[in-house]
Parts: C-alpha cells; sequence; structure tokens
C-alpha cells in the first residue's frame, strides 16, 4: 500500500492496481469517531463511487491505513 497523501480526516492510497479514498467520520455533537470507511476513486482522489468497499464502525484512519487488507470487505467472484 501507498499513502499518496493524508490530510486531516481523509486518505488517498494505492493498493493493488486501485486507488481508494480512505475516510474517517465524526459524530458532530460529541467528536467521538463513528466510523473509517473506504472508497473506490479515481487517481486524482475524485470518489467513484460512494458504496464502501470496506471500513467499519469505531475505527481511525490510522487503524485502516495500517492494515488494509483486513479492512477491506472480500469481493466474491
Amino acid at each position: 500500500m501507498k499513502i499518496i497523501y493524508k490530510k486531516g480526516n481523509k486518505a488517498l492510497i494505492y493498493y493493488n492496481n486501485n486507488f481508494y479514498v480512505v475516510s474517517e467520520a465524526k459524530n458532530l455533537f460529541t467528536g467521538h469517531r463513528e466510523e473509517t470507511l473506504i472508497f473506490k476513486s479515481e487517481p486524482d482522489g475524485t470518489v467513484i463511487d460512494y458504496l464502501e468497499v470496506g471500513g467499519g464502525r469505531y475505527l481511525t484512519l490510522n487503524d485502516v491505513l495500517s492494515n488494509i487488507d483486513e479492512h477491506l470487505y472480500k469481493q466474491e467472484i
């Protein structure tokens, strides 16, 4: 995995010949993290589809980036 950029609650990564945006969402009222999701993207970081391909609740951006393979959903053939 290669991190193209990481800023604030978002990162653009290149992994397995694909680009992904990894985005951490926090609760606006409490400030606690809610979930971090992974979306397929273009090389410039434009999200292709907002149907997430990975991530989960109560994860930080760093949790997901530290083990992207564990947090990507397994696709059935």
